[in-house]
């Protein structure tokens, strides 16, 4: 897969991975070894869940936009969400910007928030009464098949949203720092930015 880029003249891999895999174990990690062993100029990032998986994730975005009340098995569980725009700037650096090569960058947020947190803050840009309700794992998978998603779904997201209840993604780490010598922009920043006119009203 890698001696294609190789023979074209590319010099520089920059690979999307995410901290969730590097926690759950070393079998998730055979795409981050393969680039790593590609004899080319490589950079992985490793970025906690994203700010705007509030807006462009179906199953947290669609009943924000919708009924107003987001149930999920995460509990109090926190997680450091970081800013596309972030992900994007180190990316855009890594491949245009010597220094970056061998590096593995662990990108989060400047703090810590539980969904509760940050469906709330969303609530106040808003202006509605939006509501995050904590469930069971069983009752979330009942919700995932009332929805029509099939178990395989359900497994996965169940899998990854246990990671955020046990709070294995709460870590703030200084990766958007270390690469771009400045912090990482605040979910209140994403929040601000977005504006999220369209939860102003529900959806029919």
């Amino acid at each position: 897969m890698l001696r294609r880029p190789a023979g074209a003249g590319v010099r520089r891999l920059v690979l999307l991975s995410a901290r969730v895999w590097a926690e759950l174990g070393e079998e998730h990690l055979a795409t981050e070894r393969a680039v790593q062993a590609s004899g080319l100029e490589w950079t992985v990032l490793r970025p906690t869940w994203f700010a705007q998986n509030f807006t462009e994730l179906d199953f947290i975005a669609s009943p924000l936009a919708g009924p107003g009340e987001l149930r999920l098995p995460t509990g109090e569980g926190r997680e450091a969400f970081v800013d596309l725009a972030d992900l994007a700037d180190v990316a855009a650096a890594a491949l245009t910007e010597d220094g970056h090569a061998g590096r593995v960058y662990v990108l989060s947020g400047p703090r810590s928030l539980s969904f509760g947190d940050a469906v709330a803050e969303i609530a106040r840009a808003s202006g509605r009464p939006l509501r995050f309700v904590p469930v069971t794992e069983d009752e979330y998978r009942a919700d995932l098949a009332a929805a029509g998603h099939p178990d395989a779904v359900a497994d996965e997201l169940i899998v990854l949203l246990r990671h955020i209840r046990e709070e294995r993604g709460a870590t703030v780490t200084d990766g958007v720092r270390e690469a771009l010598g400045r912090p990482a922009r605040d979910f209140a920043e994403y929040v601000a930015r977005t504006g999220f006119g369209t939860l102003r009203e529900p959806v029919s």
